[in-house]
């Protein structure tokens, strides 16, 4: 479940510091006026200390299970299948590994180009992003919007954030501004490096949140709560739900991945906490047995711990060597949701354009521009390179075909915010490239050997990896690492502003 949302405002109105009172005003069309929030309110913060607490003892209760599951012989076993270079170390030091880069995995949220774009919920556009001053959760975006947010979904995802994450109930059938601001904002959580960062059906557009800056704000759950809700919680709500039907293509909607809900029980009986980045011990072996539910598959704990340590940096393994995905292994990420509202633009550390539906694009160009006022560095990955749109999830009696997910590059304008160096001739093919794309996009809908295309005629572009606890000195103040040299790209201050060898930044933004 991964959803927030906004509305353009007034930048005077919207302009104000996160941890201030709520004294500005956000003006609407629709003569209704909305405060600023502050970063926290009264409430998310009493949530999380308590979450914090609770997290804390749980995760260390959890740490003998999970060391004795990484001592085992089958997974010692599968370590040597897949990941030899971690193989023989010591189970407390693959959990320590595993703990370093949980800190660092970075944190996603996916949002549409446009409002016509199937999500799970309604959310933010690319647009809309770049007037506002703070990261609108769900509620916030239908209330900014003259809704009630009785739509899209909102009844699981209320229920989710009441019964799994402590938010109070609303007070009545519809929030308060002040209700709606100690909401929260689903988050998926890239451990397995996933160059959209999100699920690509999320939306076209992923921004990263500064994990170190909002590293307090994060509650996380072992897998996606909307599913969760759905199948465990609450599954009378899954036939007629809205969500789903949002997202179905020219079969109808989805079909729900059959969990595993004694994986992680929320009952009244067993309530086992949601984690925080510093204690998640107890979400680990929950995570990989989530999806493994035997009645429906014949997979088992050890093809989801393979899965896992063999995409993440946990194992070693260099990012362009790193084996396909399923479409399913791909929604069983933790869910690390902000509980806050973080200010823009210093909550989000770096972009990803979908290259498919963006790259030559007006919205891409949007996007370009954003990236540009907001100073955050921007990336294009290729994803599933696929132009039919984006797909929904798939349980595993839907076996989708594997992809690699692990092509992103460098928009040329990296180096204004960063230590990158890109070269003229890259610059120059990358706007030669887009004007292509720009060009055959306006005579005819293009294919996915179009995009293929597009992307090997980018040769010259800096290919990345997402940042690991262990590729640079100062992970959370780098932004990806080169596959070419292994260098990190970290960004700058602001008053530090390359250019582009003998190419001036407007040459390559169209």
């Amino acid at each position: 479940f991964q959803g927030s949302p906004a509305h353009p405002c007034p930048e005077v109105s919207c302009a104000s510091t996160a941890t201030m009172p709520m004294v500005r005003w956000l003006l609407l069309p629709l003569v209704v006026a909305y405060p600023t929030p502050p970063e926290q309110t009264a409430d998310q913060l009493e949530i999380m200390e308590r979450a914090r607490a609770r997290a804390k003892v749980a995760s260390a209760a959890a740490t003998p299970s999970v060391l004795a599951f990484f001592d085992s012989t089958p997974f010692r076993q599968m370590l040597k299948d897949c990941c030899s270079a971690v193989a023989d170390l010591p189970a407390d030091e693959l959990l320590q590994r595993y703990r370093a880069e949980a800190q660092v995995a970075e944190l996603a949220h996916a949002l549409p180009a446009t409002k016509q774009q199937r999500t799970p919920s309604v959310d933010v556009t690319i647009s809309e992003l770049g007037k506002m001053a703070w990261f609108p959760n769900e509620f916030q975006e239908a209330m900014l919007h003259g809704q009630n947010g009785s739509s899209q979904g909102s009844e699981i995802s209320d229920d989710a954030m009441k019964e799994i994450f402590g938010c109070k109930a609303f007070t009545g059938a519809q929030p308060t501004w002040e209700e709606a601001s100690s909401r929260l904002i689903y988050v998926a959580h890239n451990l397995r490096r996933l160059d959209t960062g999100s699920e690509p059906h999320f939306g076209d557009f992923t921004v990263i949140f500064n994990s170190s800056r909002m590293k307090d704000a994060v509650l996380i759950a072992p897998y996606d709560t909307g599913m969760y809700t759905m199948k465990c919680l609450h599954p009378d709500l899954h036939p007629g739900n809205i969500s789903l039907q949002n997202l179905a293509g020219p079969h109808g909607p989805p079909h729900m991945p059959d969990l595993n809900c004694s994986a992680w029980s929320k009952d009244r009986k067993v309530d086992v906490p949601v984690g925080t980045l510093d204690y998640l011990d107890h979400l680990i072996l929950p995570n990989l047995w989530s999806p493994i539910n035997s009645s429906v598959t014949n997979e088992t704990v050890l093809d989801a711990a393979r899965v896992l340590f063999s995409r993440s940096a946990i194992s070693g393994i260099d990012y362009r060597s790193v084996p396909a995905i399923a479409q399913r292994e791909r929604n069983d990420y933790f869910e690390s949701n902000v509980l806050a509202n973080p200010p823009l633009p210093g909550a989000v550390k770096l972009g990803i354009g979908n290259f498919a539906s963006l790259f030559g694009t007006d919205k891409g160009l949007d996007l370009q521009q954003i990236a540009s006022k907001f100073q955050w560095p921007l990336f294009w990955a290729y994803g599933e390179g696929i132009q039919t749109g984006p797909h929904p999830p798939q349980g595993p009696s839907q076996p989708s075909q594997k992809q690699t997910l692990n092509r992103r590059f460098a928009d040329p304008s990296i180096v204004n915010v960063s230590n990158a160096t890109i070269s003229s001739a890259a610059a120059q093919q990358f706007q030669t490239v887009w004007n292509e794309a720009k060009k055959l996009r306006q005579v005819r809908p293009i294919t996915d050997d179009d995009l293929s295309k597009w992307w090997e005629s980018l040769s010259e572009q800096v290919q990345v990896a997402p940042v690991s606890a262990t590729s640079c000195a100062q992970p959370h103040h780098c932004i990806g690492v080169t596959l070419s040299g292994h260098d990190c790209m970290c960004k700058q201050t602001l008053d530090k502003v390359k250019k582009v060898e003998n190419v001036e930044t407007e040459s390559f933004t169209v």
